[in-house]
């Protein structure tokens, strides 16, 4: 990607400290868009990389790269390439819905707290981690024990399931965290959607990249967000993924 590609950029107007390690990025332009939906975000002489959109405009991002960085250090008026938005969101046909965000991911549910249907769970290591909690009615729980209750967000989900109140679970979060709260809906015979990550190159399904073993289902076509039935058929998830090379990396 190149300033052709984008010849006149998105201005940045305002950059939010969410955490210590995670910021919101808000721009000029506005999305018409399905929570759980994506954009591909360039940086000028970077890489162009996937980001969920937190809102109509704008992006919340966790430092954990050279692209993300220089996000980072970006200021307003400072213009980034975006283009999207692309992939499938949450459907949110059940009536009664559970949301579970863990750290950072819990950005590409923020679209949806004003949702009457929903109950909240957010964890994060510590607090300084916790993200949107005081915007939104939540239960709470860190790693640490620093904010909330000292436990992982599966526990909660285990114990919120297990009065029959919920048609359906939602997510976004660690893969490793998705895998385990995967384990629990089906032990409690609850329906799933999760929104994944991989790396991908275009964003609209030619590359291939994303595409995840055994079927060939695209993260960036036919998700971001995999259903249960979905789900149950990926081998990899929660297992393994790939680099920008191709490459195996164990999660």
């Amino acid at each position: 990607m190149n300033e052709q590609d984008y010849p006149q950029g998105t201005k940045i107007i305002e950059i939010k400290q969410e955490t210590p390690t995670v910021k919101t990025v808000v721009f000029q332009r506005e999305f018409n868009f399905k929570p759980g939906q994506f954009v591909m975000v360039w940086v000028p002489g970077l890489d162009e990389v996937p980001m969920s959109l937190s809102s109509k405009n704008s992006i919340t991002i966790k430092d954990v790269g050279e692209t993300t960085h220089a996000l980072h250090a970006m200021k307003p008026s400072d213009k980034i390439g975006l283009r999207g938005p692309y992939g499938n969101g949450f459907s949110l046909k059940e009536k009664n819905i559970l949301a579970v965000g863990g750290g950072f991911g819990t950005a590409p549910l923020k679209p949806l707290f004003k949702n009457t249907n929903i109950k909240w769970i957010i964890g994060a290591r510590n607090k300084e981690e916790l993200l949107f909690t005081e915007e939104i009615d939540t239960l709470i729980c860190t790693d640490d024990g620093s904010k909330g209750e000292k436990a992982f967000v599966t526990v909660l989900a285990d114990r919120e399931l297990a009065t029959g109140k919920y048609d359906l679970v939602i997510s976004c979060g660690p893969e490793i965290m998705l895998k385990n709260l995967f384990k629990v809906c089906e032990q409690h015979n609850i329906n799933a959607e999760f929104s994944l990550e991989r790396y991908m190159k275009c964003g609209f399904g030619i590359c291939g990249h994303c595409a995840m073993d055994p079927t060939g289902w695209m993260v960036c076509k036919d998700g971001p967000v995999a259903n249960s039935k979905i789900l149950r058929e990926l081998k990899e998830f929660g297992e393994y993924t790939r680099d920008k090379k191709g490459e195996v990396t164990s999660l």
